[in-house]
């Protein structure tokens, strides 16, 4: 029987020749999803019987360790330069689906994703309407909704690199999704992304005025914060808020006073780059630090301001570079007398529960996710295709 250090040596050369040359190549009949899958086994049981192969992280799962060393395995990491060209956010935006695609679940034939425009007061904004088997009325009161604002630094994201994630999310709830196409940075600031999010909700409201009560709310990361600026807007409006909202690793606001910098985050999510989203969300020219308060309102929430928000779903990982910022969220929302379920994962990164694929702690999460939707949901029957009650 092999040792654990030969064993290692042994996966570590059958990987080089027989998976890592053909990663990204479309071979049939192992396709790449397949690949990656064997990989990650096969790295989770080096992990297990040799954890000082791969000591550089104490407290992650072997799971998430596998996804780390995969990651880093396969794909470039994704880094900006200091004078971002538009050239440059191109190749960034491509390298990132390519990703991300390749590691969140795909979208299944069965998926129907249809595409629509809203517009208010001569905006036009892209959204998709995403449901598992067929596609229900989103008009219909009968019909509960989750609204889904989608993260990527404001700068990348879009319905090809999210369907797979909107259309499982949408068989285990048995739920029509909405996917907000909203316009992204640098070649829009983000005082227009929050016009983007605003004036969709706006037409929401005018098919169905009480369409809070059919709704929950949904984003990872950047699409945290907006969904808090959102709820803010509503509540300055005296517009009903929804039932509740889900938030993974929300940035809480453009402040990022409370960044950890001694968490080793994911490599694709780094102090550099949370930096330079927000400059390229701002806009050229604008130092975040020179603004004034009245400008930061503009770009970001407002801090600290979580009165009369809806309860919260909040899950984060101890790894997660974003990790004190929703502590400090946390704390003061429950202070104003938010109801929040936290859920922060030892060893887990960033938004964690899109990679559910590669960890069973984070299907575990998304099942406890199901359950809480259905209890907020409770006048709507939702037949979820999910072990509702498994303890997490």
């Amino acid at each position: 029987m092999f040792s654990p250090l030969y064993f290692s040596i042994a996966e570590i050369v059958l990987l080089l020749i027989t998976t890592v040359p053909f990663i990204d190549v479309d071979l049939s009949p192992l396709s790449r999803s397949a690949r990656l899958t064997i990989v990650h086994r096969m790295t989770v049981w080096r992990n297990l019987l040799a954890p000082f192969v791969n000591p550089r992280v104490e407290g992650m799962d072997p799971d998430s360790k596998a996804l780390e060393e995969m990651m880093m395995l396969f794909y470039p990491q994704l880094a900006l330069s200091h004078n971002i060209t538009a050239d440059e956010v191109k190749v960034f935006r491509k390298q990132a689906k390519h990703m991300f695609t390749n590691l969140y679940p795909s979208r299944p034939s069965t998926c129907v994703v249809q595409g629509h425009v809203f517009q208010h007061n001569g905006n036009s904004v892209k959204i998709y309407f995403i449901q598992h088997n067929k596609l229900d009325d989103w008009e219909d009161v009968d019909t509960p909704l989750i609204l889904y604002l989608h993260g990527g630094g404001f700068v990348f994201g879009d319905i090809d690199l999210y369907d797979g994630v909107e259309c499982d999310l949408s068989k285990r709830m048995n739920m029509l999704v909405i996917h907000v196409a909203f316009d992204l940075a640098p070649e829009h600031t983000v005082d227009k992304i929050l016009v983007d999010i605003t004036d969709v909700y706006q037409t929401l409201l005018y098919i169905d005025p009480n369409i809070h009560q059919r709704l929950i709310g949904m984003g990872d990361s950047s699409g945290g914060m907006l969904w808090i600026y959102l709820l803010q807007w509503m509540i300055s409006n005296n517009i009903s808020v929804p039932q509740g909202i889900v938030l993974h690793s929300p940035w809480p606001n453009l402040n990022f006073d409370y960044i950890d910098y001694s968490t080793r985050p994911m490599i694709y999510l780094t102090i550099d780059m949370m930096f330079k989203f927000r400059q390229l969300a701002i806009g050229e020219g604008k130092i975040w630090s020179n603004l004034s308060h009245e400008e930061k309102q503009k770009y970001s929430p407002i801090d600290g301001l979580y009165q009369g928000f809806p309860p919260l779903y909040i899950t984060a990982g101890t790894r997660d570079i974003c990790i004190n910022e929703v502590y400090h969220m946390t704390d003061l929302a429950v202070n104003q007398g938010v109801q929040i379920t936290l859920r922060v994962l030892e060893g887990m990164m960033h938004a964690y529960p899109l990679f559910h694929l590669w960890s069973a702690k984070a299907q575990c999460v998304q099942e406890d996710i199901h359950r809480w939707i259905k209890e907020k949901l409770h006048k709507f029957p939702l037949d979820t295709q999910s072990n509702l009650y498994k303890f997490c």
